[in-house]
């Protein structure tokens, strides 16, 4: 009994990596996982995937997690990390094993041992034109040998969440033993994203480099990704950047960045006959995804809350931050008011708190931000909160009789000015009556002195 017992567990761990359990941290959200997507575009590539950049989901894709070889696709891993290890401004000196250990056939710019170029230059030569000698120029200036930066490459993968690739150099010459997969490739891509001068440079179609110690001329360098080479008949609009590739086992390989409206769309398609094929075939799956998704930023919405859920942690109000906003790639078919949320409170160290908030859909989780929390109000007690209406008489007294000050201080002043003015005119008035009296009285007392019928009093 206990021998079945071990026997069924055995094989139950055995098939445990067989299962897929969307939504569980770390994962990529396959939205195919969610809901019944439209149909995909039909393709000529042999390995494809869409993803949208900001939110990691995964909106179409063939074979994507397949080995497949990159060629030199894989050169947007060396550039990533000379963006991490270098200044711009570092000066590069090409060594003799940089520039001679290169197989036949080789893309190079004819760098020669002791030539001198500038990091920038170098991630120019290394994304516009595909120079070998300048990937392994670059893995020298970091790493000290091609090996250790292989090694660094490696590692590289591991922490992006690569799941099918190996690196064995540092440019993407066939090597067996240099293989990676649609998926990887793209989780690559959308690291470099992170770069803004390193998606110019992708974005970059000519360039040219200056004379240097062993070159007397400019060295012209050409892109060759069809859709952002001007010229191009299938030259799309909206793509942004990208790298091309090719060797005779892997054939032709494409990665490519495009950006409209709320979506950022990395696609990457492998194993095609030519670059036109790859080009249409990512043009077909950038315009499925514009048409049928859309990308949230669920940091900026208001109304996440479920219905009855409270920001409260037992009787504290807790006030939330996210470092970096949080995106959420969902089929148009799927409102983001469909979302289910609930927060998850780890503890307070110092004051400051941390948690987990969780977006699901009918039990799918598509997405999730680390928070830190910090109370705001302990022991919150809601009391009634009572208006208290002023009195007329207070509205009155408040405002001066619906007046303000300076009016009556104004009136009060032409008031007392008329008052002034009326009086001075009463005063003087009585005072012309009062002379015009005594000059009567006057008058009279002379005329009775001269009248004959009144004789002179003896």
């Amino acid at each position: 009994m206990k021998r079945s017992a071990g026997v069924v567990i055995l094989i139950l761990l055995l098939l445990l990596p067989l299962f897929s359990f969307p939504g569980k941290a770390g994962e990529t959200l396959r939205l195919g996982d969610l809901a019944a997507l439209p149909e995909g575009p039909a393709l000529q590539s042999g390995y494809a995937v869409l993803m949208e950049a900001k939110s990691g989901a995964i909106l179409f894709e063939k074979n994507a997690t397949e080995k497949a070889y990159p060629a030199s696709i894989t050169k947007i891993m060396t550039a990533i990390l000379t963006m991490e290890n270098c200044s711009l401004n570092d000066q590069l000196t090409f060594s003799y094993r940089a520039t001679h250990e290169l197989e036949p056939g080789s893309s190079s710019i004819a760098r020669t041992e002791g030539e001198v170029m500038t990091v920038e230059e170098c991630l120019y030569a290394l994304m516009v034109a595909s120079a070998n000698e300048v990937a392994q120029g670059l893995a020298e200036h970091i790493s000290g040998s091609l090996e250790a930066f292989v090694d660094l490459m490696n590692r590289k993968a591991q922490d992006l969440g690569c799941v099918n690739t190996h690196f064995a150099n540092t440019h993407g010459y066939h090597n067996p033993d240099h293989y990676s997969c649609a998926y990887d490739i793209a989780l690559i891509l959308k690291e470099a994203l992170r770069h803004e001068t390193l998606v110019e440079i992708m974005g970059t179609p000519a360039y040219q480099i200056p004379p240097t110690n062993k070159h007397s001329e400019i060295t012209y360098l050409r892109s060759y990704h069809p859709l952002i080479i001007p010229g191009s008949s299938i030259k799309y609009p909206y793509a942004v950047a990208g790298k091309t590739g090719y060797t005779d086992e892997a054939l032709c390989t494409l990665a490519t960045y495009a950006k409209k409206d709320d979506l950022d769309l990395v696609c990457v398609c492998m194993q095609s006959e030519s670059q036109e094929v790859n080009g249409r075939d990512t043009i077909s799956l950038f315009e499925y995804g514009f048409r049928w998704f859309t990308c949230y930023n669920l940091s900026k919405l208001d109304s996440m809350w479920n219905e009855g859920e409270t920001p409260f942690l037992g009787k504290d109000l807790v006030r939330f931050t996210n470092a970096e906003p949080l995106y959420c790639t969902l089929p148009n078919q799927i409102s983001v008011t469909e979302l289910k949320s609930q927060t998850i409170f780890h503890g307070n160290q110092g004051g400051e708190g941390l948690a987990t908030r969780i977006y699901t859909y009918q039990d799918h989780e598509v997405a999730r931000s680390n928070l830190k929390w910090i109370p705001t109000t302990s022991n919150i007690e809601l009391t009634p909160v009572v208006q208290l209406v002023p009195s007329r008489n207070e509205v009155l007294r408040e405002k001066h009789l619906g007046l303000p000050l300076i009016y009556w201080i104004l009136i009060g002043g032409g008031l007392g000015l008329l008052l002034l003015t009326w009086f001075t005119v009463w005063i003087a008035i009585r005072s012309v009556k009062r002379f015009q009296r005594k000059r009567a009285q006057a008058k009279r007392a002379m005329d009775r002195m001269t009248d004959d019928r009144f004789p002179p009093l003896i």
